[in-house]
């Protein structure tokens, strides 16, 4: 926080400001990295543990397109990413846990790569 000039003082105080924005955008960035990395580990996972992590991964991403939507204010607005929505993504995260989503993924992924 103090990197970015955010105080505790601020958040008790829901005070958003660009100093609060900026910090929600670099850790959104890094949550981010960490699910891209996260998916390449799913293929290594038992084929029955494969689709509850990637539904996880992908119900959290979608929690950070709920908070920038919200212009970064968790102070004062809740991110989240409701019942059907959930369900509605199964689809989606069962497809990303098959070798296939690794050369033909959706647009909008990033190819795995085996390391």
């Amino acid at each position: 926080m103090a990197k970015f000039g955010v105080t505790e003082e601020q958040i008790l105080a829901q005070k958003l400001d660009q100093n609060y924005v900026d910090m929600m955008k670099y850790q959104i960035d890094r949550a981010r990295m960490y699910y891209r990395r996260a998916r390449r580990g799913v293929f290594m996972l038992a084929p029955e543990s494969r689709l509850p992590v990637q539904l996880s991964l992908d119900a959290y991403g979608a929690i950070l397109d709920k908070i920038e939507a919200n212009g970064y204010d968790t102070l004062t607005t809740r991110a989240y990413v409701g019942k059907w929505e959930k369900i509605s993504k199964i689809p989606f995260s069962w497809y990303r846990t098959l070798d296939i989503s690794k050369t033909v993924p959706f647009p909008g992924d990033e190819p795995v790569v085996d390391e």
